[in-house]
């Protein structure tokens, strides 16, 4: 068996585990002690697959962490042990970097917007540069061509462009309740745009009501997640850790 690391939390602010938490292969949740913090973990099988569900149980592991009160720093998925010792090790070794990381996120979430143009925005911008069928034997079919190509690039760039802008007016109404901001790649070509919010449980309310007063328009559409815990504000580094506390940054 190994040590399955989940998050990390306050000692002396942490609630009980809730009776009968279960995360990865429904192994029991436990607490390990550490100095003024406390980590959640499970024993399992050292050969557990990396899996959809796998994911899930360990983020509702973590969500379960964050409803107690406390703030998880939550660890990022897959990091396993030999030992309970050896998990005690690799947190300690970090202290002073883990122990700021845990009390820098006390009292705050993250909340996550989605941001993605509508049917009509795609297919209004799009429609004047669809593929025609092209007769590649007539002259001048391969230029014909390559400018529809072009062209279907700029209008994607115009769509980018009013994503960008609607971006920047939710910053800018949010930006009295937004302690941190990270912007992620979508890893896809399309005009796309998730960003996480760090913000204080205090001001959740006013801060889903000045989101709620951005007109996105019949043209674009968000969706607003959330309150979660810190995955995207979790880094042991500077330059990375986007999805939770990597011990091996």
């Amino acid at each position: 068996m190994s040590t399955h690391l989940y998050c990390v939390l306050p000692d002396a602010a942490t609630g009980e585990i809730p009776p009968g938490l279960s995360g990865v292969e429904g192994a029991r949740v436990r607490a390990i002690p550490l100095d003024h913090l406390v980590a959640w973990v499970s024993d399992v099988p050292r050969d557990v697959p990396v899996s959809v569900d796998g994911v899930r149980a360990h983020d509702a592991v973590v969500e379960a962490a964050l409803e107690t009160g406390s703030t998880p720093v939550p660890a990022r998925f897959g990091q396993r042990f030999d030992d309970d010792l050896a998990c005690q090790l690799a947190l300690t070794s970090r202290a002073a970097s883990v122990e700021s990381l845990v009390t820098g996120v006390q009292g705050l979430v993250e909340m996550t917007i989605l941001i993605a143009p509508s049917t009509k925005r795609m297919l209004r911008d799009l429609e004047p540069v669809l593929p025609e069928m092209v007769d590649t034997g007539a002259p001048g079919s391969g230029r014909k061509y390559l400018e529809t190509l072009r062209a279907r690039e700029a209008a994607t760039g115009t769509i980018g462009l009013a994503t960008e802008e609607l971006a920047d007016r939710i910053a800018g109404a949010t930006s009295e309740f937004v302690r941190r901001t990270t912007v992620h790649k979508t890893g896809t070509p399309l005009p796309l745009r998730t960003i996480s919010h760090l913000v204080a449980r205090e001001d959740l309310e006013d801060y889903r009501e000045a989101i709620g007063a951005v007109d996105g328009g019949s043209e674009f559409r968000f969706l607003v997640i959330g309150p979660r815990a810190p995955y995207s504000f979790c880094a042991l580094k500077s330059d990375g850790g986007k999805h939770g506390m990597n011990l091996a940054d």
